[in-house]
């Protein structure tokens, strides 16, 4: 029996390092995963790393874990472990108790095809600042893995969204309450030549 734990012992203590390893890591990758998926404004990625609060959710109960397969002094793991449960729980009650109020909830409400059969479409999306309604249109090329999105327009109350039209496959006309405006896109990858804050 012995002998047994000598040699398993070590294995949860590795596998517990790997774990608050990987723990570490997750935020780190979420960091750089966002700046890629910002740059690049591929869909798949954007989803991907879009929040940040699931690597962090990740840190929190994998640090935990490890903290416990690791061993070490009995106070010091129990405390990390206490501390690091008590983030896994604060997390998931800000995200399902507060999400409605720290996010706007995006929901697709509208959506058509450019003309020309060029595989590209603009969305109209809703959402709220706590009562206040928000609206945002974005435009997204492409399909698949390579399709990618562009915010074109944000309104708020102050200025609120109207409609918004192709005036050809690579231009729309965004109209808020306060007039319209005619956005460029790129052919290639539908990125906008500038985009409109309507608060």
């Amino acid at each position: 029996m012995t002998m047994t734990n000598a040699r398993t012992t070590p294995r949860r203590t590795t596998l517990g390092r790997v774990l608050i390893g990987v723990g570490l890591l997750a935020p780190v990758v979420q960091a750089l995963g966002s700046l890629v998926a910002e740059s690049t404004r591929l869909v798949v990625l954007l989803a991907v790393f879009g929040a940040p609060w699931p690597y962090w959710l990740a840190l929190a109960v994998l640090c935990a874990v490890g903290v416990r397969l690791a061993g070490g002094r009995g106070w010091v793991r129990e405390g990390l472990v206490v501390v690091c449960a008590a983030a896994a729980v604060l997390l998931v009650f800000l995200r399902v108790v507060l999400g409605d109020f720290l996010s706007p909830g995006w929901e697709e409400s509208e959506r058509w095809a450019a003309p020309g059969g060029v595989e590209r479409y603009v969305t109209v999306d809703t959402g709220a600042a706590l009562i206040d309604p928000l609206w945002r249109v974005r435009v997204v090329s492409g399909s698949g893995l390579t399709a990618r999105s562009h915010e074109v327009a944000a309104y708020g109350e102050r200025s609120g969204f109207v409609a918004v039209a192709w005036d050809g496959p690579d231009a729309l006309l965004v109209t808020g309450s306060d007039g319209t405006t005619r956005i460029t896109l790129d052919p290639s990858t539908g990125a906008p030549d500038r985009t409109v804050d309507g608060g």
